[in-house]
This record gives C-alpha cells, sequence and structure tokens, in this order.
C-alpha cells in the first residue's frame, strides 16, 4: 500500500467507527464505497469485515446489558442461512450490479422506515427473510446492515437495545462472514495489512463517539439512523454511475 492509500483507508474506518458508535451501524455502509476510491471492491470488503469483527464485538461486549437475545438468535441463525448464496454472489456478480441492487433497496427501506411502519411483536416472518437477506449482503457485499435496521427500527427499540442487539448480530455474523472469505482464499495480505493499520483508528473513534452517546436523544437517534441509511443508499448508486 502506498502513504495515500493507507492515509485514505485509516480516515475511512475513523469516519465510518464514529458513526456507528453513535448510530449502532453503518460501518461498512459507509467504509466500503469510501475505499472503493483507492482499493479494489474485493479488498475493500475483506478489509471492512475484518474491522468490523472487531468494532461489533467490542460495542456488543460493551452494551451486552441491552441485548435483546430472542431478535439475536433468530436474525443470526437466519443471516448463516444466507452467506453461501452471498459468497456465490462475490465470486460470479459484477460489483456495479451488487451496488446498484444494494442502494436502491437501502433507499427503498429509509422511506418505508420515515413513513412509520412497524411490526407486529408476534410477527417473526420478516425477521427470517430480512436476516437471511442480511447474510446474503453480508458475504457479497459486507454491507449486511439495511436489513436488520429495518426489522429492528421497525419493532421501534430503544436507542440502547437497537444498538445492543444489533452489534451482536454483527459481531456473529462478521466472525461466520470472515470464515467464508478465509476458507475460500479471499484474505489476501494486502487486506490484512489494510485491517491492521485502520485498527487504532478504529478504537479512537470509537471512544469518541461513546462519550457523545448522552448527549444524542431517541428522536435525534431515529433521524440519524435514516439519514444515515438515505446516504449510504446514495453513495452506492453514485459509485455506480460515476
Amino acid at each position: 500500500m502506498s502513504g495515500v492509500e493507507i492515509l485514505w483507508v485509516v480516515s475511512c474506518i475513523a469516519v465510518a467507527a464514529f458513526a456507528q458508535s453513535l448510530a449502532g451501524f453503518g460501518f461498512a455502509l459507509l467504509s466500503v464505497p469510501m475505499m472503493q476510491l483507492v482499493l479494489s471492491p474485493r479488498d475493500a470488503v475483506v478489509i471492512s469485515t475484518l474491522i468490523a469483527a472487531v468494532s461489533t464485538t467490542s460495542q456488543a461486549v460493551v452494551d451486552r446489558k441491552s441485548v435483546d437475545r430472542a431478535s439475536v438468535k433468530r436474525l443470526t441463525i437466519a443471516s448463516y442461512l444466507g452467506m453461501p448464496a452471498g459468497l456465490a454472489l462475490f465470486v460470479l456478480v459484477s460489483d456495479s450490479v451488487l451496488r446498484l441492487t444494494l442502494g436502491v433497496v437501502v433507499i427503498l427501506a429509509a422511506v418505508v422506515l420515515s413513513r412509520g411502519f412497524s411490526l407486529r411483536d408476534d410477527d417473526f416472518r420478516s425477521d427470517w427473510a430480512l436476516g437471511i437477506l442480511s447474510g446474503i449482503l453480508a458475504t457479497s457485499t459486507s454491507t449486511n446492515g439495511p436489513p436488520l435496521v429495518f426489522v429492528l427500527q421497525a419493532r421501534k427499540m430503544s436507542p440502547e437495545v437497537f444498538r445492543s442487539t444489533i452489534n451482536t448480530i454483527f459481531s456473529l455474523a462478521n466472525l461466520g462472514a470472515l470464515v467464508f472469505f478465509f476458507s475460500s482464499g479471499k484474505v489476501s495480505s494486502h487486506s490484512l495489512l489494510g485491517a491492521l493499520i485502520g485498527l487504532p483508528a478504529m478504537f479512537v473513534a470509537l471512544r469518541i463517539g461513546y462519550s457523545l452517546r448522552p448527549r444524542v436523544s431517541a428522536e435525534f437517534f431515529r433521524k440519524l439512523v435514516l439519514v444515515t441509511l438515505t446516504l449510504s443508499g446514495v453513495s452506492l448508486l453514485l459509485k455506480v454511475v460515476l
């Protein structure tokens, strides 16, 4: 990696980790498109997954008292069911098709949530369907957050429960995705180096984000989630066009 590439990767990871510490998600949605400006799409996906595995696991441990364990169990199992199909897409389908599809899905999800969509507490069909979709996205684009954000936000979780639950699912899903990547030979020395140099920036950004959490109200948190979703979708679509 050149000096410019290293500096850019570190900056992308810091920005994405800070956003995730406040919103509970968004690391891959922000870091992958940004890193692709200087790295290959596949290196960006693997680096993001490596860093995210550490980031989400650390946040899941810190926030473990607020986790909704039933949702974690359903959505994690469903994610693992979708991962083999995602890995096949990662190998076979073009990057532009994956970005276009994800961008449209993310924007539609933000629009539906902004209109007050909600799920009944006893209706878990959406959990399984969106969990499987999240698993497909985990191993194809490293951006498995939108389906999880949609289903958890639709259940009107508090910011504390939302962050803890989604990061626990992310942690378990990222570890599974890494097993698939390593076993299929998709983790290069280049991507390992990128992840190692980005770890210090990630921890600093998380520390800053955690210190600001008490100032984030529930209403502001909801708006932050919707804005992050929308901007992520737009950035993916722009990457296809430009």
